[in-house]
């Protein structure tokens, strides 16, 4: 009772302590890739709770091949009960964050218990508090909580933790309910987290782990259990690993088509990068983090930079000390396991951004156990090393609490946030350019002779240098000198064209003829129709573009030539072509039928209308349809 007594203490506590810290965060606003996500997918704004909005939600995604419908759902939920208020969406983060945190504690317990020497000790518990404490309030872990969309990460973690907890206990000699556990963990569990993001397909390598390692250490030898999941689970990796070669898993290596580094060089990188993670782990230096690490260097060979091969050389390193530490001391192995499969598909030859920091959220905890067992080391030998290892754990928890506490205080507000973010990564194009666009932002950039002017074109015009296939930058160089009245230097948009036309085509470069055309609509940009024509024909004529999201493009053409130009011959021909490419696009379809109104041609656009009855259309373009079908008296 006493012991359940203090842990209930400890819980409330630390509980608090991480709720204060993180407080000013969650004042904040959306960022990033929030946009895409969360404020512009038209299912997140959820206005009912009716069936067919709820499957809306739950496939409103676009982030990775499953669309991580179960993270949308929630988000759309956060929408249905406070709209796009932060606070909530990230009060919800923090909540997850929390339980997360009692997970890791009951993982860490178990863990330490299963491998330590003085498990039946009382102090045994301070270690997995401990592990618990750190994991919260390390700064490596902000990200997940503030950054809105990252919710995909921590609500993946939360249900791969709940899922092993479940799988470890149903192991349990004579547990009656096991074989219910084991469902629960596998077909539930495990669906959720990879539901949230697709880093939940490791938890089988985790529960392979654990058995392999430290269930083995307990009971001294693999039962028939053990065995055979071991196994399964190597046929599915080298059946993965097959169809990854196959010519039917050439998908998953398209992306290169788009990234400025090649699979040879982002493996090459990782090894750094991990190494670099690891550095922001124990040293947590608060200059060192960072929403964006693009301004990390790519290794292009073995010794460019010089650092590569001993980053590699390094991590074969700590592969050969995990498999050499897995008798005599199992934590430690298992927490090296743990780092390198939570880094396995984000961190190997998948081909995503070189470095981000949540992709820690669950590597971390394995860092943590290599320091439990170092501080359980320390008690077992004399002299003072147990005391220089508590004080040194107690000074490292004072650090990343009191770093944890500067990020939070600087994501409290987008300006703080950005230009701290730009003077700590002076090489980031990301950073500067968020800099730069928070300035351009402030209404008194609108005079060239103000110093938001200065700085915002110093920003951009340091971004568009940094990232030589950088697109959104020079966007952001004109709309600044035309807000101001200042005149365009032709050089500006046949750059932007170039770049638009040669460059590879990256995701959220489509972002940059969304913004044109939006900006064009509104009369907030001073270029003439034949620039804004030739930018979106540089666009198409990309060889790196899709024909997904070529349609995507001549949609939004048609949009700027219909709103802006009102030059309708040339809108339909511009919509013609995106539906040539997309016939089935609903929106574009409705669209279709819009013009077709306008041109008087009402019995065309009564059958197209009759077409649409049933189609997965927005709350607002189902009001557009509504209007319509009344306008030529019919019932769509």
């Amino acid at each position: 009772m006493r012991t359940h007594y203090i842990l209930a203490v400890a819980a409330v506590v630390i509980s608090a302590i991480v709720i204060a810290i993180y407080w000013p965060g969650l004042q904040g606003g959306f960022f990033f890739d929030d946009g895409p996500s969360i404020l512009q997918a038209d299912g997140v704004q959820l206005q009912s709770l009716s069936s067919d909005s709820l499957h809306q939600a739950w496939s409103s995604g676009g982030a990775g091949p499953s669309g991580r419908p179960v993270a949308q759902l929630t988000f759309a939920l956060n929408h249905y009960f406070n709209g796009f208020e932060p606070f909530a969406f990230k009060a919800t983060n923090l909540a997850i964050h929390l339980i997360c945190g009692f997970l890791v504690f009951g993982l860490a317990n178990h863990l330490i218990r299963a491998t330590s020497h003085l498990a039946k000790s009382r102090p045994i518990l301070f270690a997995p508090v401990g592990v618990a404490s750190m994991w919260l309030l390390h700064p490596i872990q902000l990200l997940p909580v503030l950054h809105v969309v990252q919710r995909m990460t921590s609500l993946s973690a939360l249900f791969l933790l709940a899922a092993l907890l479940l799988h470890i206990s149903a192991r349990e000699p004579n547990e009656r309910f096991g074989t219910l556990k084991l469902f629960v963990a596998w077909a539930v569990l495990w669906p959720l987290s990879f539901l949230s993001k697709e880093t939940g397909a490791l938890f089988p390598l985790f529960v392979l782990a654990w058995e392999m390692i430290v269930r083995r250490h307990a009971f001294g030898q693999l039962d028939r259990f053990a065995l055979a999941f071991a196994a399964l689970v190597g046929s599915a990796m080298l059946a993965t690993m097959a169809y990854g070669l196959s010519p039917r898993g050439q998908w998953l290596w398209s992306g290169y088509d788009l990234r400025s580094f090649s699979v040879v060089e982002r493996v090459l990188t990782e090894g750094r990068v991990l190494w670099f993670y690891l550095r922001l782990i124990l040293l947590s230096q608060f200059e060192l983090f960072g929403l964006y690490h693009d301004d990390i260097e790519l290794s292009t060979d073995l010794v460019a930079p010089w650092t590569t091969l001993p980053a590699l050389v390094g991590l074969g390193g700590l592969v050969w000390l995990a498999w050499r530490a897995r008798i005599r001391a199992p934590l430690l192995s298992f927490g090296i396991v743990w780092f390198f499969i939570g880094h396995l598909l984000e961190s190997t030859a998948l081909p995503l951004e070189t470095a981000h920091e949540h992709r820690n959220y669950l590597p971390l905890f394995g860092v943590l156990l290599v320091g439990a067992w170092a501080l359980e080391r320390a008690r077992q030998l004399a002299g003072n090393y147990q005391t220089v290892g508590t004080t040194l754990a107690a000074v490292m928890l004072v650090n990343v609490t009191f770093v944890t506490a500067l990020r939070s205080h600087q994501f409290e507000e987008d300006g703080r946030r950005t230009q701290i973010e730009a003077q700590h990564h002076r090489s980031s194009a990301r950073a500067q350019f968020d800099a730069g666009q928070f300035m351009a932002d402030r209404g008194d950039a609108q005079s060239s002779a103000s110093p938001s002017f200065h700085f915002a074109a110093a920003h951009l015009q340091l971004s568009c240098n940094l990232a030589l296939d950088g697109k959104m930058c020079w966007l952001g160089l004109i709309n600044l000198n035309c807000q101001a009245g200042e005149p365009l230097p032709p050089d500006w948009t046949r750059e932007l064209s170039r770049r638009l036309r040669e460059t590879p085509f990256a995701p959220a470069d489509r972002n940059v003829l969304y913004g044109l055309k939006e900006m064009a609509i509104a009369g907030k940009i001073c270029l003439s129709r034949p620039e804004i024509d030739g930018l979106f024909a540089a666009a198409l004529a990309n060889s790196s573009v899709t024909p997904a999201v070529q349609a995507m493009l001549h949609s939004w053409h048609a949009d700027y030539l219909w709103l802006r130009e009102n030059d309708m011959v040339a809108a339909r021909h511009a919509l013609g072509q995106s539906l040539i490419l997309n016939p089935g696009n609903a929106s574009n379809r409705l669209k279709w039928a819009q013009l077709l109104f306008i041109a008087g041609e009402h019995d065309a656009t009564a059958k197209l209308l009759l077409t649409l009855r049933g189609e997965n259309l927005s709350g607002e373009e189902r009001k557009t349809l509504a209007e319509l079908a009344a306008a030529i008296n019919i019932n769509p």
